[in-house]
């Protein structure tokens, strides 16, 4: 079996993948962190970790915990996404800059850094919201973007600067490519083209020759080699990275660890066939990761003792804490 591991306020994306594949994938169980930090255990099997970005350090913490108890039971435990290890997007841009990969600088705003090129746009360093701003084109830009900011009462923490690397393509368009990673494999999903410099869907682009373009790019996977080493740099082993080409090069903009997926029951379409090959490649990978022996049963596990406060949240009952304290005593002793 393979476990996923995400968070009570984004279920929607695996779920809604599970249901459109319809029985073609192996057996996979969603579990919410809130699940495994209230019961201290959870299922057996591959492991894959995501939803960072929802996760305080405490809660990171935690979630490390849950691997490192798996690993400790069976070494061989294939664990995706290790906490302990995996970048989320602040880092991982800079680990690919560091390492000469990738041209993005990204410079947090608290910090009293200053971006060294431009331009650049603001965001924050979580969630999928986006740019908070225009491209800012001078130092100038930017230090008017800060005190607006500022007077909108919106904090610098956890807000970054990106620079903004792509180019357009010949017809005036910018796009966006997208390609899962999971295990050891690449499966491309999609190319998104809009007029618009941040590119969240396609605008204006329904054509069959667009759709041939994007199932070429699908069925060759011609980034591949690129993107796993980027990946492996970053520490992840399942997401979709989120790019766009210059000068024929991947630039990566963020991997998503609890990625959307297509629609896999969606009839018809000029895009049926890349769907179809999608969710053959997406049920191989799958496949290739989840356990080869039998069903591995139940895990405990105990966070450290500085964060077990903390992962305990407001929605507990006092019966239901008096419980988990009992427990994490139980563990805390040895008990299974």
């Amino acid at each position: 079996m393979i476990v996923v591991f995400i968070h009570e306020l984004n279920r929607n994306p695996l779920l809604k993948m599970l249901a459109s594949a319809k029985g073609r994938l192996p057996p996979i169980t969603p579990v919410t962190y809130q699940q495994a930090f209230r019961r201290l255990a959870f299922p057996a099997g591959t492991l894959i970790f995501t939803d960072f970005e929802f996760l305080d350090g405490f809660g990171m913490m935690a979630a490390a915990a849950m691997a490192d108890a798996a690993l400790r039971r069976d070494p061989q435990t294939r664990v995706l996404n290790h906490p302990a290890d995996a970048a989320e997007r602040y880092a991982l841009l800079r680990r690919l800059h560091r390492a000469g990969l990738n041209p993005v600088e990204v410079t947090r705003l608290d910090g009293g850094d200053r971006p060294t090129r431009y331009p650049v746009f603001l965001r924050l360093e979580d969630g999928c919201l986006g740019a908070e701003t225009g491209l800012l084109h001078t130092a100038e830009d930017f230090d008017a973007a800060l005190a607006h900011l500022r007077a909108t009462q919106r904090p610098l923490k956890r807000r970054i600067a990106v620079s903004f690397e792509a180019s357009a393509d010949a017809e005036g368009g910018f796009r966006k490519y997208g390609a899962f990673r999971i295990g050891d494999a690449i499966i491309p999903q999609h190319i998104l083209r809009s007029p618009d410099w941040v590119v969240k869907s396609s605008k204006g682009v329904s054509s069959a020759a667009f759709a041939a373009e994007e199932l070429a790019f699908v069925r060759d996977n011609p980034h591949h080699e690129f993107l796993r080493q980027a990946t492996d740099i970053g520490d992840l082993q399942f997401g979709r990275i989120d790019y766009t080409l210059r000068d024929g090069v991947p630039v990566i903009f963020e991997v998503n660890p609890n990625p959307t997926f297509p629609r896999f029951d969606r009839a018809g379409g000029e895009r049926a066939e890349r769907r179809e090959l999608i969710l053959a490649r997406v049920a191989a990978a799958f496949a290739a990761i989840g356990p080869q022996g039998p069903a591995g049963g139940t895990i405990r596990f105990l966070p450290p003792k500085d964060c077990h406060r903390q992962i305990q949240t407001a929605r507990w009952s006092g019966i239901g804490r008096r419980l988990w304290a009992a427990r994490a005593w139980q563990l805390g002793r040895g008990g299974a």
